[in-house]
C-alpha cells in the first residue's frame, strides 16, 4: 500500500478524536501501517473509532486488522484447534496407534501430536478424553500464538531463528547473509 492510501485511511482519526495528531505522529502511523491493505486498514480505523475511547495506537489498529482478517477467513485459534482435534480423532480411527498419521500440512498439529505422543493419544481411556482434548486445545492455541508472533516480529523487521521458524511454519529458511542470528537473551 502506498503512503497516500494509508493517509486517507487514517485521516478520519483526526476528525473522530479531540486530540490532534501532530505531523510527526501521523507520519509515524502512516509508516507503521502502510503494509496493510487500504480496505482492511479503513475497516480497522472504523472499528476502533466505534470501540476505543482514546486515539488507538498502531498496535490496536494492527490487532483489530488481524482479528478482522481471522474472522473473515474463519481462522480463529478456537476453530483451528477444534478442526485439528477432529483430524486427530479421525486418524485415531483410521490409522490406529500402530501407524503414524501424516500431519505435514499443519506443522502446529504435527508438533502438538509429537509432544503429546501419538500412541498415548490413541490409548487414552474414554473417561480421560475430555482432559486430553483440553490439553490438546491449549497446546494448539499456544502454537497458533507462536505462529502469529513469528509473523508479527518479521513484519517489524526482527530476524527469527530458522530453528524456531521451522517448528512453527514447517518451512526451512537460510540464515541471513553472513550467517548471523540475533540473540536477544
Amino acid at each position: 500500500m502506498d503512503k497516500i492510501a494509508t493517509l486517507k485511511a487514517l485521516a478520519i482519526l483526526q476528525l473522530a478524536y479531540p486530540t490532534d495528531m501532530s505531523r510527526e505522529r501521523l507520519d509515524m502511523y502512516v509508516n507503521m501501517l502502510m503494509d496493510l491493505p487500504p480496505n482492511l486498514l479503513a475497516s480497522a480505523v472504523t472499528y476502533c473509532i466505534n470501540h476505543c475511547r482514546f486515539l488507538p495506537s498502531v498496535a490496536e489498529l494492527r490487532d483489530t486488522a488481524a482479528r478482522a482478517t481471522a474472522l473473515a477467513n474463519g481462522d480463529t485459534d478456537e476453530d483451528s484447534a477444534a478442526t485439528a482435534w477432529g483430524r486427530v480423532q479421525k486418524d485415531i480411527a483410521s490409522v490406529g496407534y500402530t501407524g503414524r498419521p501424516d500431519f505435514s500440512d499443519d506443522p502446529i498439529l504435527a508438533d502438538v501430536v509429537d509432544h503429546l505422543g501419538w500412541k498415548q493419544i490413541c490409548l487414552t481411556p474414554v473417561d480421560d478424553t475430555a482432559i486430553l482434548r483440553a490439553q490438546f486445545r491449549k497446546a494448539y492455541e499456544a502454537g497458533c500464538r507462536k505462529r502469529r508472533d513469528v509473523k508479527d516480529f518479521r513484519q517489524s523487521g526482527i530476524h527469527i531463528s530458522p530453528r524456531f521458524t521451522q517448528a512453527v511454519t514447517g518451512k526451512t529458511e537460510a540464515l541471513p547473509e553472513g550467517g548471523d542470528v540475533h540473540d536477544f537473551s
